[in-house]
């Protein structure tokens, strides 16, 4: 068995697989890491304390003793005092998180997908992978792996023009020319999930891997959103996460804006498992 920690720059997720690569139990909590952050400052002190609490409460339903395989990503890779804070993580909790770089989180992305798609029998050749992240975004397909600075906390944080800050990567997306598209991470599956009448409590991966999103939903889910009011959002969506979901759909609506007739599978394994599977595969 091993224990899978992602975390990342809105969602600290946790996840145990056994040796099948099946996961055993898994968690989440929404901590926006990358709140306020800006390239080359620092880690908000709020932010670090909605990081410790989670792991707080994180230690009460896994076994930190176990073996394990902690990583960050973008927020972390941006903040100046990053090493200073995973000291603070390593002496409380025992816990070694590392940074890793864009490549390597779309190589380990890519590993958990293609390892769900694999037990639900879907094909994935010439297939692009997509991993809409809090503050970087990575898009792979078997050759290629590849990180763009955009995200849904570093849009908000910046005011970003989405259309230009998506540019670099709709075109590297349009010369793959994929036959599949396969999106993963918290906004298609929650646009899944909503589908199904999941609740953000009551969500169920197994109902959500494999279902499929077409370009129109975007646009549905996300005038639907934004009449919410604040307590059904939270119900549904998860505290704090309306204008997340939001400015991810719109996101996600230009990156995806030359393949406005093709179908999205998503899958809601992502880093957590995919170093997991790295680690028991002797990969790192």
């Amino acid at each position: 068995m091993m224990l899978g920690i992602d975390l990342g720059s809105n969602t600290l997720r946790f996840a145990l697989l056994d040796d099948n690569f099946e996961i055993l139990k898994s968690s989440e909590s929404i901590v926006g890491s990358a709140r306020g952050l800006k390239d080359g400052g620092k880690l908000a002190e709020d932010a670090k304390e909605r990081i410790l609490n989670a792991l707080e409460k994180m230690s009460k339903i896994f076994d930190f003793s176990a073996p394990n395989v902690a990583v960050a990503t973008e927020a972390f890779r941006m903040a100046s005092n990053s090493d200073e804070f995973f000291k603070t993580v390593k002496s409380r909790f025992g816990l070694n998180f590392k940074i890793i770089d864009g490549i390597n989180e779309a190589k380990f992305v890519r590993l958990a997908i293609e390892n769900r798609l694999n037990k639900l029998e879907i094909s994935h050749k010439n297939a692009v992978f997509i991993d809409l992240g809090g503050a970087s975004t990575e898009i792979s397909n078997a050759q290629n792996f590849k990180s763009f600075e955009f995200g849904i906390i570093r849009s908000l944080n910046q005011n970003d023009k989405i259309d230009e800050i998506t540019a670099n990567a709709v075109q590297f997306l349009q010369n793959l020319n994929p036959d599949k598209i396969i999106l993963t991470s918290g906004v298609p599956t929650t646009m899944s999930a909503l589908k199904f009448h999941q609740t953000y409590e009551n969500y169920n991966p197994k109902l959500i891997n494999g279902t499929k999103l077409n370009f129109k939903d975007f646009e549905n889910f996300r005038q639907k959103i934004a009449e919410m009011d604040e307590k059904t959002a939270k119900i549904a969506l998860g505290e704090n996460r309306k204008d997340l979901i939001i400015c991810g759909i719109i996101l996600l609506e230009s990156l995806l804006r030359n393949f406005a007739n093709s179908e999205f599978i998503v899958i809601d394994d992502g880093l957590r498992e995919g170093v997991c599977i790295a680690k028991m595969k002797n990969l790192i």
